[in-house]
């Protein structure tokens, strides 16, 4: 009798185990696929957005350069390119990596902060 209480609560351990593995496999994959997916999403949007610089570039080139030389025309341009470039890395970290944090965080975490945030707002609902 006593034996097959301690084998039954053994496979139920087991099979308990074995659904958590199989659980924290899925929440895995499932970040990494929205991270994956996010990360294409980006990718496409950047590709269109450089297309879409380079046409704007030709452009101000050529309207460019009714006012003064082809060079010159080229050389303002690509100036505003190098400003660009300066200010992009003076401010990457406030452009760029902050918000790609909490980005990454809000997709991969998403679940257990609502249950913080929850848990936060019933303490305070008890102690008003």
């Amino acid at each position: 009798m006593e034996n097959e209480f301690i084998h039954q609560v053994r496979e139920d351990i087991s099979a308990y185990l074995q659904t958590e593995t199989i659980l924290s496999k899925l929440r895995i994959v499932g970040g990494l696929s929205r991270v994956l997916g996010l990360f294409l999403l980006m990718l496409t949007v950047v590709l269109l957005l450089f297309g879409l610089l380079a046409f704007c570039c030709v452009a101000a080139i050529v309207g460019l350069s009714y006012c003064m030389p082809l060079w010159a025309a080229a050389l303002v341009v690509g100036s505003l390119f190098v400003v660009g470039i300066i200010l992009v890395v003076s401010f990457r970290k406030q452009l760029f990596i902050n918000p790609f944090v909490k980005l990454l965080s809000g997709v991969l975490f998403e679940k257990e902060g609502r249950q913080i945030e929850e848990e936060r707002l019933r303490e305070e609902a008890i102690h008003d």
